[in-house]
């Protein structure tokens, strides 16, 4: 069952922001929310999926709070004509986006639904690709979700759409798990990121949907060189008004935009024409 909730868009109708309602939040205690966190993570296995004849298949989790984009960015794909099943993994705990944004998105035990999941259709079909997408605070539910994969499980590609996970976090054990690429989009005109004060995943520093991910200073672990090489940030762009994009926070679900931008880059097995990895390929760790 998937309902198509109402939406929580950049103009924030109701006059209440995300960095307001998470202000408010900050003053309650995190641990009353504890037994619905783990009561979502529960529910969290029921979801929405698309059937396909392949065995690849897309994850994508949805942002916080009301808003639904899992529709567009299916509709994006199908008409890229992307192989596999579209599978929304729902980890809303429905109370709003404050909630969502800051208890729901970095808890582990949320994450590690999707990640057994993801190991257990990979250890059913080792010959599938499997990509994720996350939206917003979803991103962060991504991230900890393919941390928490056994060393030997990789998915194929990650999409994160403005994503309010730390970018200062670091990818390295991450993409560890990522034969393929991070593309993480980015805008300064999004109007939501711009004033959140604490990111999804609790981590420093300015959202990575805002200003791209950096690596991290004064850290220098094994292969985070190579690690980089495959993160890419994706910033918006006046070409991309054409796709429907005009650098808003949830309008980068537009299906155009997905068909025409991230499904080519899930598509390729190769690193995509003019795309400028964090970290050159020409560089030695």
């Amino acid at each position: 069952m998937c309902p198509n909730l109402a939406v929580f868009d950049d103009s924030a109708r109701d006059g209440t922001s995300c960095a307001a309602m998470a202000t408010g939040l900050r003053d309650r205690r995190l641990p009353r929310a504890l037994p619905i966190v783990l009561l979502m993570a529960f529910f969290a296995s029921f979801g929405c999926t698309a059937e396909s004849t392949s065995n690849s298949i897309v994850y994508y989790c949805d942002g916080a709070g009301w808003y639904a984009g899992s529709g567009k960015v299916q509709s994006g794909l199908k008409q890229a004509k992307f192989p596999g099943r579209f599978e929304r993994y729902g980890w809303s705990t429905l109370l709003g986006p404050g909630t969502d944004h800051l208890i729901a998105a970095r808890s582990t035990a949320v994450a590690m639904g999707l990640t057994r999941r993801i190991e257990k259709h990979l250890r059913e079909h080792p010959e599938a690709d499997v990509h994720l997408i996350g939206l917003s605070a979803g991103t962060a539910v991504v991230l900890n979700a393919i941390e928490q994969l056994p060393a030997d499980v990789k998915v194929s590609n990650v999409v994160l759409l403005s994503s309010s996970a730390s970018s200062q976090r670091d990818l390295t054990k991450i993409m560890q798990r990522v034969s393929g690429c991070i593309y993480n989009t980015v805008s300064r005109r999004d109007s939501i990121l711009s004033t959140l004060t604490v990111n999804a995943d609790g981590g420093e520093g300015r959202p990575a949907g805002a200003v791209g991910f950096r690596r991290p200073r004064g850290t220098k672990r094994p292969g985070s060189d190579q690690a980089y090489r495959r993160v890419v940030n994706l910033p918006w762009k006046p070409a991309y008004l054409a796709y429907d994009w005009d650098g808003g926070h949830t309008r980068v679900t537009s299906s155009k935009f997905i068909r025409s931008v991230i499904a080519p880059r899930l598509k390729s097995k190769d690193a995509f024409p003019l795309d400028r990895p964090m970290v050159a390929s020409a560089t030695k760790d």
